[in-house]
């Protein structure tokens, strides 16, 4: 997890790792930790001297952490516009955007089929990755 691996590189064990924002956003912001570049298309807000992996001359390399708010299967269509309808209020907030950003995090309100065509790209995506790079788990 990204947590030994964060005391590994505090402790020097290791000269460099990938994590989250979130992980490393307090240890960056207090100087024991230098972020290199961020792997998203666009800088960090938070980290706006940070380049991108792109600035930082790895071009095409984008991994994007996300998460997806989801319900059970069969939930009725109803039910599901009026969360998302809700949701996309609620991350319209100043207040709750900030905080967002605060703990690493660029939250949006993207759902319904333009999510699935986002996951199932990510999907294919990293899926070929998986395949040309013969990676497994252990």
């Amino acid at each position: 997890g990204s947590g030994p691996a964060m005391q590994d590189l505090l402790a020097g064990e290791v000269g460099v790792s990938f994590a989250g924002v979130p992980n490393v956003l307090g240890q960056v912001r207090a100087g024991r930790l230098k972020a290199l570049a961020v792997t998203t298309p666009k800088r960090w807000v938070e980290l706006p001297d940070v380049p991108t992996m792109a600035e930082a001359g790895v071009p095409g390399y984008e991994a994007t952490l996300w998460l997806s708010i989801s319900g059970p299967a069969g939930m009725p269509k109803e039910i599901v516009q009026r969360l998302y309808t809700e949701i996309a209020k609620a991350l319209k907030d100043p207040d709750l955007q900030a905080k967002f950003r605060q703990a690493g995090v660029e939250a949006d309100s993207t759902g319904g089929e333009e999510l699935l065509r986002y996951m199932r790209a990510e999907d294919e995506r990293w899926g070929r990755v998986v395949k040309n790079t013969g990676a497994t788990v252990n």
